[in-house]
């Protein structure tokens, strides 16, 4: 930025032009974790899922979740949230004796700007969602297929 006064923000830079639309981002603990609530809803949904097929019968398609990775800006952990353990919380309370590992990273791991649901709100082809402050939640999940005499209709 070279220069800026009460009125106007100026930016400088290479490739920079007027007219570009920029996006400002302040991390906020609190919205962080309303978030983490939603993660915990999405992997409960797969304990709940597992636990659904077992116990009609169809135990042998089930899936099992038997790890986990997570990826967290290295600007979350404690310092961010005030406690530990936060980004792993919603994978250890719903697979609770699964293992899970983590890094805290410089960059999250993330979808591409466009997915086979479109692109990401307001995006424009040129653009991309930016992803800040994030966890990305990696499911390792073991799927046993149904034999073929339990499709058979005999």
């Amino acid at each position: 930025m070279d220069r800026g006064d009460e009125e106007y923000l100026y930016v400088d830079g290479i490739g920079i032009k007027t007219g570009d639309i920029f996006q400002f981002y302040y991390s906020d603990p609190n919205t962080a974790l309303a978030s983490l609530t939603k993660v915990h809803d999405a992997l409960k949904s797969i304990h709940l899922e597992k636990n659904s097929k077992s116990s009609k019968g169809d135990g042998d398609n089930a899936t099992n979740v038997f790890g986990g990775i997570v990826f967290a800006c290295y600007g979350r952990g404690e310092s961010f949230f005030g406690r530990h353990n936060v980004d792993s919380s919603p994978f250890l309370e719903n697979f609770p004796g699964v293992p899970v590992s983590g890094i805290f990273c410089g960059g999250e791991m993330v979808r591409p700007c466009t997915t086979v649901i479109g692109q990401c709100e307001g995006a424009s082809p040129i653009s991309c969602c930016l992803h800040v402050y994030s966890t990305v939640y990696l499911a390792c999940l073991l799927y046993t297929s149904p034999s073929p005499r339990d499709l058979s209709t005999s």
